[in-house]
């Protein structure tokens, strides 16, 4: 039973998640059953609802945050940390709810993926104590624990300031990434997504605008109260706006088309990368900024190229 006068951050989170994923077709639960009977643990479920259609499309993977739109799983679990720093204890009921989920939703291992996103980030002497490792983005780590599988952690603070990151980074816990995140979603034009995304990220400004939003101080903080908090300041600009401005304001399809195409290279440029390092080695600082700069097309030929290559000035020859 939820206890009054306590915010449940997983909700609020998940709130946001929701609005934001759910028009491109991924399911967002804020209460997940990890064992067959209740009571339910504090968890976010993000999965596709469209299960065993190819893995998750590109329109989804550019709404998906540094350290979960690789995920190849069909469901990920997250636990999420706001107001409290990462404990050893933390670590452990992962690998509990990962288990336990695992065997009440009757999935296979691949299927799941496991996450803590902490507004927090911990000291470095604890990631070097549990062996977390950096992987990919700057931000996201990665742990093989000695009871097996893998833990991935993802710190808000050290998000990237890209689009796709602002909506999380919105919960981070330092004010200045707070600041950054809304600044993103402002001069991305997010907040048009959808008239249910503009209202919980309003509502989450204003909040912001009130005090910190992990302050130990700010409680009973519901998504219903951020909602209408966002809903009355829409109103307010809508009546403060002419109209021929309201019906002058720019489309997002073209920022979205953008975004898809720069995931898409990104995407190429990695497995370009691994398949480099796979059949050369290390590969060099010039060759890294050759293809971070390429055209698609010339991702297209290199990777044609690497089979019958016998070095790496053959693969990225003009």
């Amino acid at each position: 039973m939820e206890q009054e006068g306590k915010t449940y951050w997983h909700r609020l989170v998940g709130e946001t998640l929701k609005v934001l994923l759910e028009p491109v077709g991924i399911e967002v639960r804020m209460e997940v059953p990890v064992v067959p009977a209740p009571p339910v643990a504090d968890l976010i479920l993000i999965q596709r609802k469209e299960v065993g259609s190819g893995g998750w499309t590109q329109e989804q993977r550019v709404r998906l945050a540094d350290g979960l739109h690789d995920l190849e799983a069909d469901q990920i679990l997250v636990e999420l940390k706001v107001t409290e720093s990462l404990n050893e204890k933390t670590l452990t009921w992962l690998s509990v709810y990962d288990t336990l989920y695992l065997e009440t939703a009757k999935l296979k291992r691949h299927q799941l993926k496991s996450v803590i996103i902490s507004a927090i980030t911990s000291r470095k002497d604890f990631l070097e104590k549990h062996s977390f490792k950096p992987v990919g983005p700057v931000g996201v780590y990665e742990s093989i624990p000695s009871w097996g599988g893998v833990i991935r952690l993802i710190f808000l603070n050290e998000l990237a300031d890209e689009t796709h990151n602002a909506p999380l980074k919105c919960f981070a816990s330092r004010q200045n990434e707070q600041e950054k995140a809304f600044a993103t979603i402002q001069h991305a034009g997010l907040s048009k997504l959808s008239e249910a995304f503009g209202r919980v990220i309003n509502g989450l400004w204003r909040l912001k605008m009130k005090s910190a939003l992990n302050h130990p101080g700010m409680e009973e903080i519901t998504p219903e109260y951020v909602i209408r908090l966002g809903e009355e300041w829409f109103e307010s600009m809508v009546d403060a706006t002419p109209e021929e401005k309201l019906f002058s304001l720019p489309k997002l399809e073209h920022r979205l088309e953008q975004e898809r195409r720069d995931s898409k290279h990104e995407g190429e440029a990695m497995i370009l990368t691994r398949q480099l390092q796979r059949r050369f080695g290390i590969v060099p600082d010039w060759a890294n900024e050759k293809i971070a700069k390429a055209e698609q097309s010339s991702l297209e030929d290199w990777s044609l190229r690497i089979f019958d290559a016998q070095s790496l000035d053959d693969v990225l020859s003009d």
